[in-house]
């Protein structure tokens, strides 16, 4: 993955602008404490994070498409357990389990991805 790419900046989860600062206080995907928490500014360029108020809520709009494409295949292989082999009626409730565990990784890369709609990497800071 090439540095100054979004790509980059929203996969590692780091400033936008520097690509070098960490977007969240506590590193990491999987996290369990201080899940959402940033710094109000970068680290290592400054930038500013609280942008405006209520900028973060538009996150729900970037993840909400997200979860659909998690949730509504297992919604279908749920309604069709019952045709379904034993395997897979063993396996659901941890496919279920699963999708929950991913909803901490979800809300933290819907937060970079609308960072990275609103800020450019730049390499003059």
């Amino acid at each position: 993955m090439k540095k100054g790419t979004k790509r980059y900046s929203i996969l590692k989860l780091k400033c936008p602008r520097c690509q070098i600062g960490n977007l969240f206080s506590n590193q990491g995907l999987f996290v369990f404490t201080d899940i959402l928490k940033m710094p109000d500014r970068c680290p290592h360029c400054k930038q500013n994070f609280k942008l405006e108020p209520g900028f973060y809520t538009a996150a729900l709009w970037i993840s909400y498409p997200i979860v659909l494409l998690i949730f509504i295949p297992l919604i279908i292989l749920g309604f069709s357990l019952n045709s379904i082999s034993g395997f897979f009626k063993i396996m659901y409730p941890f496919i279920i389990l699963l999708s929950f565990m991913l909803q901490i990784p979800l809300m933290r890369f819907a937060r970079a991805i609308l960072l990275n709609m609103t800020i450019d990497y730049s390499t003059k800071w």
